[in-house]
């Protein structure tokens, strides 16, 4: 436990700079579009918004924060993979600095969101604080779950590096990750089966509105949750959980086992 907290202390000095490239055009994109605003008469709502998009946005931060912790460690990856630890606890360091990265640049964004928001949207201040916490957990949620997907390609990159050019081994996987899209977005998740398997457990979204009095009128309205056919299966969580558990140590054992020199 000790070696690993050390690795992720390491990782921390390895990841800052995507931290701090978030924040930084967080704030240029935020002065930019609050002063071109402001002249309106619409500075909070501009930064309500620019808060919202921003945040938004985060889904794709730990899939970039992974590629470029990757992308250093692959200029001296044989003392990288070398470490006595195993692959998951290298890829675990990485991905729980990430995460907390992401929290910080995410909890920032949200002070944003929630101060415009108050002035871009008439819901109360305790509604719009519920709202954000539930969209600041599926945010940091989804994101690390894209993320495990870009771990595994960027392993089978590494993988095919070994027997192939650059450029090639990146093509493959280019369009390998556009087949895996088709086969498991386009098929199996449209499949009765993957119905079977996912529909149960079912949370009533109108219902969970309703207890937070979403009140938005349809002039000012963004979304509507008072429809009450709006609901989510808490099978899908469970599912896409138990594949992303599966598509780690598949990774992980690629790189112990395939990538390793």
């Amino acid at each position: 436990m000790k070696a690993w907290l050390a690795l992720v202390k390491k990782e921390f000095r390895v990841g800052l700079p995507i931290l701090l490239l978030a924040i930084v055009l967080f704030l240029v994109g935020l002065i930019i579009v609050t002063v071109s605003a402001y002249r309106f008469g619409y500075a909070w709502d501009a930064v309500g918004i620019i808060g919202l998009a921003w945040g938004g946005g985060h889904f794709f931060f730990m899939a970039i924060y992974m590629l470029y912790s990757l992308g250093v460690e692959r200029k001296r990856l044989h003392l990288w993979l070398h470490n006595p630890m195993h692959a998951s606890g290298l890829l675990a360091a990485k991905l729980v600095t990430g995460t907390v990265y992401m929290m910080i640049s995410l909890f920032i964004v949200s002070i944003a969101a929630y101060l415009g928001g108050l002035h871009f949207v008439p819901l109360s201040d305790g509604t719009w604080f519920k709202i954000g916490m539930l969209a600041f957990v599926h945010v940091v949620s989804f994101s690390i779950d894209f993320s495990v997907y870009v771990i595994l390609a960027y392993v089978v990159f590494l993988l095919l590096e070994r027997y192939m050019p650059s450029f090639l081994s990146g093509t493959v996987v280019f369009f390998g990750w556009w087949v895996f899209v088709y086969l498991y977005f386009g098929l199996f998740s449209q499949s009765k089966f993957y119905t079977a398997i996912t529909e149960w457990g079912r949370i009533n979204l109108g219902a969970v509105a309703n207890s937070l009095h979403f009140d938005i009128s349809a002039r000012e309205a963004l979304v509507s949750f008072q429809g009450e056919g709006l609901s989510l299966y808490a099978g899908k969580y469970v599912i896409e959980l138990i594949i992303i558990l599966i598509i780690y140590f598949i990774a992980s054992w690629l790189l112990d086992k395939k990538v390793e020199v």
